[in-house]
């Protein structure tokens, strides 16, 4: 005897029977048999299936062509070294190869990926994508394989059937190319990748770790220059300035072609867009394209990733800090002050491990468009909270203040750590508003404005800007007369004197001075800076005697506020024996240099840049001595005329006269030995100072002295490389550069002029 089933839906109804040789069957059971001969049959729904309907997975074969892929492959550049490492990919037996795309979002990760796909595509099938950002999509993929290859399985599998029957296909075919795109977790694809191991799997996913032992890794950089404004130009057409903005861009592919887009369809160029980028980057980093997926603007790509960081609120903040410095050489020391060493470790750890950020040694790079997109407010975005943004740059202005040398003085012992925090300062500056501004800032840009005008003259210009800043700063915080106030004005006084405008300098040097002695007194550091760049002032003036009066009162004062053995009292003294020799007391000034040089190797050592610096100007002397006043004077007119531009040529036919009233001066020919001892002392100049320091540029100038004063042709080629050197450090935006070309052009002018054999020095052999 039977029992009806129950056709109600949900839980199935206990089914019973009774009787001798009786049974019941279940809902989806049609046949069952019992006891000798007996057997009940119950139909409640059944298909009729046709083996090759359901056929195993290994019998199937793929047809010629079976490819699923995106068409965005079409927008491809570059890429040659990557394609080259999937193309020459070594096959193991028993092993499928595996890569794995790995970078920032918006890399270009995915469009690498179905651009090479698509090339396998014609030789090898399937070449099949799956987006893989979940066990789940995966599963997904995998069925949707399945019923490509055998569409009846559509109707006769459950979606976890399709899969199963879908890896016993890849298990059991070669020539197959699995593309996984997105994958946030290595352990997702593993057991998928052990199992298939006859065909070939294509990675892309932003995480860089937890691939050893699953895939080899590729990482993406952002294109070239010349790539990007490739991608940019196939979309919008030829720009002018579509390098520029592929630049600001970062040559992020994802970027360069939503901004190329954004100018195709609103007509507009490559310049207008840097404009809005500017004065509106909220608007513009969340722009797309017409129909685009604003899921993947600018604003929003990395948001995801954020989300899964944002379980340690430090992570997010890290980033944003960052986002401040410059892109590159971010110091991990910057962030010590934010936590305990481990927990600071992890932050960087999990953003690197996500491709936000690069690790390299002691330092951390940050591609520049994550740092710009960190740096927007955005109230729709929990990771960009104005709060969040604020707090992040005032940390970023309080890090770097901290970083600063403990030793308050701008001597080379305080440089290693101002020049690693010098292009950090320049972008903190660039980026956060001057209202945004607090002490530590105003700190940092003083600190570092000094240090480059000691540094190096090429960053005078550079320096004037973040002193102006910290001049506006002070007055704000602390008053137009507050000592802060006043010192930042004495160095915008010497940054205004190294960039050669004389009618400029001289009464800013001047007010500098007469401010720090109303306001400090005499016996003031910074009183004694201001007195020394007011004499250097007096020099360019070509006022020798108020030059001396201000070097003497700067050396007193060193005395008694120093001591007669600290550097600056010794740079007082170079600077009075300078004085002294041009007001032609050549004697004394040579005695006054002799004695000057031997104390500073005594007290500081031989390489201490003091001393280097006296020896410059002693080695000079040696040869300048010798020259008689006449045509010294002369060349001071040479020197105004090539700072001024005015005639040169005029000046310097006036040197050429004072020379052919003279008779010639003999003077000993350079040594071997001399030679040999100057390039020694430029060697140890640019390792101990910088390339472009003033008294590196000394350095050479001596050692062109010294070639020249051999009278050996043998130099020629030395002293000509040496040159090229010289216009090298400085640079061609240097006013020093296009004075010295100007000279130089006069002197071809001369040329021609002043009769063979004319000339003031002539070398002699020694005796």
């Amino acid at each position: 005897m039977s029992v009806p089933f129950d056709n109600r839906p949900g839980p199935q109804a206990p089914v019973t029977a009774s009787g001798s040789s009786a049974i019941a069957a279940g809902r989806d059971i049609t046949q069952a048999q019992s006891g000798a001969g007996s057997f009940a049959l119950h139909i409640e729904k059944a298909d009729l299936v046709f083996p090759e309907a359901c056929p195993s997975a290994e019998s199937v074969d793929c047809p010629p062509v079976l490819t699923s892929l995106p068409t965005r492959a079409a927008l491809f550049v570059g890429r040659n070294d990557e394609l080259d490492v999937l193309n020459g990919a070594s096959v193991t037996a028993g092993q499928a190869p595996a890569h794995v795309l790995h970078g920032l979002g918006g890399i270009g990760k995915s469009t690498l990926a179905a651009r090479w796909a698509a090339e396998y595509s014609k030789s090898h099938a399937p070449v099949w994508w799956i987006t893989a950002n979940s066990r789940a999509a995966i599963e997904d993929g995998l069925a949707g394989l399945a019923t490509a290859l055998q569409p009846s399985l559509r109707k006769l599998l459950l979606p976890e059937q399709l899969g199963e029957w879908g890896r016993q296909w890849l298990a059991t075919h070669t020539g197959w190319l699995l593309v996984l795109d997105n994958v946030l977790n290595p352990a997702d694809v593993e057991p998928l990748l052990s199992r298939a191991n006859t065909g070939r799997f294509l990675i892309t996913s932003r995480l860089s770790t937890g691939w050893q032992g699953i895939a080899e890794t590729v990482p993406l950089d952002v294109l070239s220059r010349e790539d990007a404004v490739d991608l940019f130009t196939r979309i919008r057409g030829e720009d002018p300035d579509a390098g520029e903005l592929c630049e600001e861009l970062g040559h992020l592919p994802l970027a360069v072609a939503q901004a190329a887009a954004y100018c195709h369809e609103a007509d507009c160029h490559a310049r207008e867009y840097l404009g809005d980028l500017a004065a509106h980057p909220a608007s513009m980093y969340a722009e797309t394209e017409e129909g685009g997926d604003h899921e993947r603007t600018i604003a929003r790509i990395w948001h995801v990733t954020l989300d899964r960081l944002a379980q340690e609120p430090l992570t997010v903040r890290v980033l944003l800090i960052l986002a401040w410095y410059a892109s590159e050489g971010i110091p991990r020391t910057l962030l010590a002050p934010l936590g305990d060493p481990p927990t600071v470790r992890r932050a960087l750890r999990r953003l690197a491990a996500h491709s936000m950020i690069t690790l390299s040694g002691d330092t951390v790079t940050v591609h520049r468009l994550v740092q710009a997109v960190s740096r927007v407010e955005d109230n729709s975005d929990r990771h960009r909270m104005p709060e969040m943004i604020a707090d992040a740059r005032t940390t970023a202005m309080s890090t770097l203040a901290r970083a600063l040398p403990a030793d308050d003085s701008e001597g080379p012992s305080t440089w290693p750590v101002m020049r690693a925090l010098l292009p950090h300062v320049e972008a903190l500056a660039g980026s956060a508003p001057p209202e945004t501004d607090t002490p530590e800032m105003a700190r940092l840009l003083t600190r570092t404005g000094g240090y480059m005008l000691g540094a190096n003259p090429r960053l005078a210009s550079r320096a004037m800007a973040l002193l102006q800043r910290a001049e506006a700063d002070c007055v704000h915080m602390y008053g137009h007369e507050s000592p802060e106030t006043i010192y930042v004005r004495v160095q915008l006084a010497s940054a205004t004197r190294m960039l050669f405008d004389v009618e400029k300098a001289r009464p800013v040097a001047e007010q500098a001075l007469a401010d720090c002695l109303r306001i400090l007194g005499t016996d003031h550091e910074v009183t004694i800076s201001a007195q020394m760049n007011a004499l250097k002032m007096a020099n360019l003036s070509g006022d020798g005697g108020k030059a001396l009066q201000l070097a003497e009162e700067a050396l007193a004062g060193c005395v008694r506020v120093l001591g007669d053995d600290a550097p600056r009292t010794f740079e007082a003294r170079t600077a009075v024996a300078m004085a002294v020799a041009e007001t032609g007391d050549l004697a004394r000034a040579k005695d006054m240099f002799d004695a000057l040089l031997a104390d500073c190797v005594r007290v500081l050592g031989e390489e201490h840049p003091e001393t280097l610096s006296v020896r410059n100007v002693v080695t000079a002397f040696v040869r300048h001595a010798v020259i008689p006043t006449g045509p010294m004077d002369a060349m001071s007119k040479v020197v105004a005329a090539a700072e001024n531009g005015t005639d040169l040529v005029t000046a310097l036919r006036e040197v050429v006269e004072q020379v052919r009233r003279m008779e010639p001066v003999e003077m000993a020919r350079a040594t071997e030995e001399e030679v040999a001892a100057a390039e020694r002392h430029l060697e140890t100049c640019l390792r101990v100072l910088d390339d472009g320091h003033i008294d590196t540029l000394a350095a050479r100038m001596a050692l062109l002295q010294t070639y020249a004063a051999t009278g050996d042709e043998r130099y020629t080629e030395r002293a000509v490389r040496l040159l090229t050197e010289t216009f090298t450090a400085l640079g061609e935006d240097h006013p020093m550069t296009g004075m010295v070309l100007g000279v130089f052009q006069a002197l071809l002018t001369l040329a021609e002029e002043t009769p063979k054999g004319t000339g003031l020095v002539r070398t002699k052999d020694p005796d």
